[in-house]
């Protein structure tokens, strides 16, 4: 209980200046995967269309079904029926062309075309229909419990649906597969029969626009009119080392601007320039002071083994954070080196934000000398009792002598 309610309060910190990001975007979910935590969200599990990519589930429901990526594909005429009325965008394979899998993976994920889509799907599964059971399968044991897929190219249609979050974890497992990575990190592909060249959307857009976004290592764009103009990326913070993925849906489809693009520079870039890792704690910092009993030492200090980061926004103050100890007061000297003694609860502006698990630094060597100096009062009656027994003893030995 105690963890959750540390999230909650987190996600409320991390999103207090959300408002002040005026995106166009109406969905939106932002992620800190240094500890997968979120730390921006806009309507995160409203379920909505998300256009192309919807390519993520099929690109990663291909890679898990495709044994041999350098295999030969003769793409057929009903491959592509229906894309050009549907106004689906395509690279323009042909009937009775000769290309590989990883020809159409690369022609899918990178520009998005419909017809390398439809091509994966009916070479993999025999239909698209079959391809589509697939990509719920998957969907379903992802946890994506708001998404549904009725197509798998992303265009408008009745129930299919998802949320930017479901994306978000649709997009974190696709990351784990090599092969997926290795896709949505490229930026160009040429055809193994040198036929055509596919580019990254998302870079050409970006360069066209005239955004600068090199810190974006990977990302798939998307756009239908239902959908609006949608991104997926990852960026990498490179001053502070931390990793962010974004997900966003239904921004402005005005020819004026690229939208989606413009939002997630503006998401990045107020991250990487207000939030990093502070430390709320400092490595050697001196964390309390116990006093020991029966020992020449009358204290032990217990310092800080490592620094304790938080991810935070930069007008932190650690003078502000305080900490609370709870657990023994005393250290007496049949404690052993690394005994738990308790837990420091490290609390900035009147939040716990974090524990520490308190040991026992040392062995305490016990002193007579302070034993007897400690109980001194009881040694002394102690004294005071042989004494009078002694006593008591002499006199009666003397007592019979005299008899």
């Amino acid at each position: 209980m105690k963890k959750v309610l540390i999230s909650i309060l987190t996600f409320f910190l991390l999103t207090i200046n959300v408002n002040a990001l005026n995106l166009s975007s109406k969905n939106a979910v932002l992620y800190n995967m240094n500890e997968d935590k979120i730390v921006y969200e806009l309507n995160k599990d409203k379920k909505t269309s998300i256009a192309s990519l919807t390519k993520i589930m099929t690109t990663l429901v291909a890679i898990e079904n495709i044994e041999d990526y350098n295999k030969k594909v003769t793409l057929k005429y009903t491959m592509f029926t229906g894309l050009a009325e549907q106004n689906a965008y395509v690279i323009g394979l042909r009937s009775g062309q000769v290309v590989t899998y990883n020809d159409l993976l690369y022609g899918m994920f990178l520009a998005s075309g419909a017809d390398a889509t439809r091509a994966i799907a009916i070479s993999v599964a025999g239909t698209e229909e079959e391809y589509v059971k697939l990509m719920n399968k998957k969907a379903k044991e992802l946890g994506m419990n708001n998404t549904n897929f009725k197509n798998t190219t992303g265009l408008d249609e009745n129930g299919q649906y998802s949320t930017v979050n479901d994306v978000a974890i649709l997009l974190k497992n696709a990351l784990k597969s090599e092969k997926f990575k290795e896709i949505f990190l490229t930026e160009s592909y040429t055809f193994k029969d040198k036929s055509m060249t596919v580019k990254s959307s998302f870079k050409n857009t970006a360069k066209t626009y005239n955004y600068k976004v090199d810190y974006v290592k990977g990302a798939k764009t998307g756009y239908t009119f239902d959908a609006g103009k949608c991104l997926a990326s990852i960026a990498l913070d490179k001053e502070n080392n931390i990793e962010y993925l974004l997900i966003t849906t239904n921004a402005s489809t005005d020819k004026s601007d690229a939208y989606h693009v413009k939002d997630a520079v503006t998401i990045y870039n107020h991250y990487f320039n207000n939030y990093k890792y502070h430390n709320l704690v400092d490595k050697d910092d001196l964390l309390l002071t116990l006093k020991t009993k029966y020992s020449k030492e009358k204290s032990v200090n217990i310092y800080a083994t490592e620094d304790i980061k938080y991810y935070l926004e930069n007008t932190f103050k650690k003078e502000n954070v305080k900490l609370k100890y709870a657990g023994t007061n005393i250290i007496t000297t049949d404690m052993k080196k690394g005994t738990k003694l308790g837990k420091i609860e490290v609390i900035y502006e009147g939040n716990v934000l974090d524990t520490i698990d308190i040991e026992l630094p040392k062995q305490i060597k016990f002193s007579i000398l302070e034993y007897l100096k400690i109980n001194i009062k009881y040694v002394i009656l102690l004294i005071i009792i042989i004494v009078l027994l002694f006593s008591i003893i002499i006199i009666k030995l003397i007592k019979r002598r005299r008899k």
